[in-house]
């Protein structure tokens, strides 16, 4: 998948410049408008102007009351809005089938996704946030769909995590979901061992497990289970020693083909990825360029190499080959 723009993401329409909010402003994304929609097709929704808000509107917020939570208009809570905004996400339910992410808009009360502030009756806010009601209703309608906010794509490591998501749940509905066989799901599953490996032992065994097991019995509901687990691995955050370790298994598919020095530099640069010095994209970029230049089918199917394609496009090739010597 590249520039076809065949992945659709769900996102909050102020996010893409849409003057949606309540006072009539946006909260446009620079990433999202400028970087990642060359890759992926935008669904934009702003569910406080779908169930028939005006622009602008009073703001409303999060506000517990007897026990529950409900999004009521600020200065005055007779007007609720939370069932509107949960049939909402209902009635969206089945058309939000076709993506393969959500980006919200943080600290909304129909759309945020993370620690939205709710309040007290008195208008004093509590310790405990919670989801904004539209977003809550989504995430509980497609539990295995990557979301993250907007504002958290900002951290690399957030960002890398949900795109991988994204791009894996993508592969997964036009690889697997489409046509569930057995060969169909142990070929996914070798295309990410390594990307499932460095985040979770665990559940990289598990889900071995589960594919040897796919010649047998109902395809469709093994499958099933195994994306859950699938993409309940893939939120696991990976730590630098996790991936040196796979970085050095990848390493060893080149090893005899490449000389002393350029293996010595490979190893080099996974130290200095290790002590913080480089980041990570830059051993990575360096195996891929060898498994490239020794036609390494097996290495050049991993996704762990590729998980989304703007990874390697930061640096330009010619740049990179001087910098780090690769001969």
């Amino acid at each position: 998948m590249s520039q076809n723009n065949t992945i659709k993401v769900g996102i909050s329409s102020c996010l893409l410049g849409k003057n949606v909010r309540y006072n009539g402003s946006h909260k446009r994304s620079q990433y999202c408008v400028e970087e990642l929609s060359e890759w992926v097709e935008y669904k934009p929704i702003c569910p406080e102007v779908e169930i028939g808000m005006g622009i602008p509107r009073e703001p409303i917020r999060l506000v517990e009351m007897g026990g529950q939570i409900r999004v009521r208009n600020v200065t005055d809570h007779s007007q609720d809005y939370t069932d509107p905004l949960t049939d909402l996400a209902v009635s969206k339910s089945s058309s939000l089938d076709e993506l393969s992410g959500y980006i919200w808009m943080q600290k909304s009360p129909s759309c945020g996704f993370f620690g939205v502030k709710v309040y007290n009756e008195n208008g004093m806010p509590g310790p405990d946030p919670d989801q904004g009601a539209f977003a809550k209703k989504v995430a509980e309608l497609h539990p295995h769909l990557p979301m993250e906010e907007a504002g958290r794509l900002n951290d690399a490591v957030l960002r890398e995590n949900f795109l991988t998501r994204v791009f894996a749940h993508a592969v997964w509905r036009q690889s697997v979901q489409s046509h569930p066989t057995p060969k169909s799901l142990v070929e996914f599953h070798t295309r990410y061992k390594f990307l499932l490996q460095v985040r979770s032992e665990k559940h990289y065994r598990e889900l071995g497990r589960m594919v040897g097991g796919a010649g047998s019995g109902d395809i469709k509901s093994l499958s099933e289970s195994y994306f859950e687990l699938f993409m309940h691995c893939l939120k696991q955050r990976a730590h630098p020693g996790d991936h040196v370790n796979v970085m050095q298994h990848l390493l060893g598919f080149i090893k005899n083909d490449i000389d002393h020095a350029t293996k010595h530099s490979i190893l080099n640069l996974i130290n200095l990825y290790q002590e913080g010095v480089v980041e990570l994209l830059v051993p990575i970029t360096l195996i891929r360029h060898y498994a490239e230049m020794l036609n390494v089918e097996y290495l050049l199917n991993q996704k762990y190499l590729t998980p989304y394609p703007q990874r390697f496009e930061k640096y330009n090739q010619s740049q990179f080959k001087e910098k780090y010597f690769i001969s």
